[in-house]
């Protein structure tokens, strides 16, 4: 698995992301990379927003409103790998063992170690690896009230994707913070 997500600094990935909280419910991403641009559509039960970055610029434009707002694009995470941090850095700070197999999968079970640094991290992940493309097919946990997954990994996106096209939303209500 880890030899498959190296792949992604070069050839990029796409994948969903879950997030469930009290109150506000469930949150939907699904989020595209590639070298320094990335593509992130994400929808909650009120709304949905679709946002793209290039290393220099941030596109987001909000369907309800109809707003396209321009700003700089500020993130910490310039190539977008930091998206797939936790399924990539899954070994450190977790002793792992194999849960269960089917003819088709790989379940894996994560427990926290007391000498992980990281006093957010879950207490138990689970992950399922497919047996023919080695790329995790559900990757979850739960921390407090908050459950977060991960599912539908793929390897490679096309540069189009992740990069903004204006003529997309022409009746935009342009809104530049530059």
């Amino acid at each position: 698995m880890s030899a498959q997500l190296e792949r992604t600094t070069t050839e990029g990935f796409e994948i969903d992301l879950n997030l469930k909280m009290p109150i506000v419910g469930l949150i939907r991403s699904h989020i595209m990379s590639l070298g320094k641009k990335s593509m992130m559509e994400i929808e909650s039960k009120d709304n949905k927003a679709r946002t793209w970055y290039d290393g220099t610029t941030k596109w987001d434009y909000d369907f309800k409103e109809g707003t396209l707002t321009i700003s700089e694009d500020t993130s910490a995470d310039q190539n977008g790998e930091g998206q797939i941090a936790p399924i990539k850095e899954v070994g450190n700070g977790y002793k792992l063992s194999i849960a269960g197999e089917t003819p088709t999968t790989w379940k894996i079970h994560c427990k926290k170690e007391k000498s992980n640094p990281d006093k957010d991290a879950p207490e138990q992940i689970d992950f399922t690896v497919s047996k023919e493309t080695f790329l995790p097919v559900y990757f979850g946990g739960k921390k407090s009230f908050v459950t977060l997954s991960f599912e539908n990994m793929k390897i490679g996106v096309s540069e189009e994707s992740v990069t903004f096209n204006p003529a997309d939303y022409p009746d935009a209500r342009i809104i530049d913070k530059r």
